[in-house]
């Protein structure tokens, strides 16, 4: 029994993932993630069927918020061929290696808010592994007024560009990391094929010289959406990967 976060009632608190168990599913019924455990001093590996959660952030209130958000988004996104489990992924128009897909998501708001929900889950979990994910009281109270449907969202906050790994990689169970790029704060969800960039400053990045204001189709929101798109072989995302494994903290699938 406890105080829901999301909710503010009191009730019994239920599982909840950070990152939805249907985008963190090892490839095969059985099989297991090893991860390093938490606060060892040497290298001890544990074993995770599934992606992390969390039994002490929400009620069946609040989880109920979070898995009609969840639902809604997953269906959306797959069917936008922007993940590696969509029935048809979404291919880029050249065979470079970095290129841009325009993409007219149905209720584009509804898909900004399932990735400030993860941010607010993240940012809110007791669990050590999430420790690096940090905000202000008043920045998880926005996001968990937007969350609930207390307070309109606003491009402004934390304004959110998504990246498309477009081949199938490594199935995997990250955490989100922090990042900077040229001063500019953001946290990177990872998952499925699919990283979010999630931006902690009010916007107007600079982009080419020329400020970005947070209602371009740059950022998730608008009617039509920028989604990058990255060879997988050439990404970030893989390379970290590799840089994991050669230090043997790496989060991988094992079977």
């Amino acid at each position: 029994m406890g105080l829901c976060l999301l909710t503010g009632k009191k009730g019994k608190f239920v599982k909840s993932h950070i990152i939805p168990k249907s985008l963190t599913r090892p490839s095969k019924a059985g099989n297991k993630f090893l991860q390093p455990a938490a606060g060892s001093t040497t290298v001890r590996l544990i074993k995770r069927a599934d992606s992390w959660y969390d039994k002490s952030i929400v009620i069946r209130e609040g989880e109920d918020y979070l898995s009609d958000i969840d639902s809604y988004a997953i269906d959306e996104l797959r069917a936008q061929g922007l993940l590696w489990s969509s029935d048809k992924l979404r291919k880029p128009a050249t065979d470079l290696i970095n290129e841009l897909t325009i993409v007219n998501f149905n209720e584009p708001l509804k898909i900004r808010k399932f990735f400030l929900s993860l941010l607010w889950r993240a940012a809110v979990s007791s669990l050590p592994e999430f420790v690096g994910v940090t905000l202000s009281k008043e920045q998880i109270e926005i996001l968990r007024r937007i969350i609930i449907g207390e307070m309109d969202d606003k491009l402004s906050v934390f304004p959110i560009i998504l990246i498309q790994l477009t081949g199938l990689g490594p199935t995997h169970n990250f955490v989100p990391i922090k990042l900077s790029f040229n001063g500019w704060e953001v946290y990177r969800f990872y998952m499925n094929g699919l990283i979010a960039h999630i931006h902690l400053q009010n916007p107007n990045l600079l982009a080419l010289m020329n400020p970005v204001p947070s209602d371009h189709p740059t950022f998730l929101g608008t009617k039509q959406t920028i989604v990058h798109q990255v060879k997988t072989e050439n990404s970030f995302q893989l390379s970290n990967l590799k840089k994991l494994l050669r230090n043997d903290v790496f989060i991988n699938e094992k079977i």
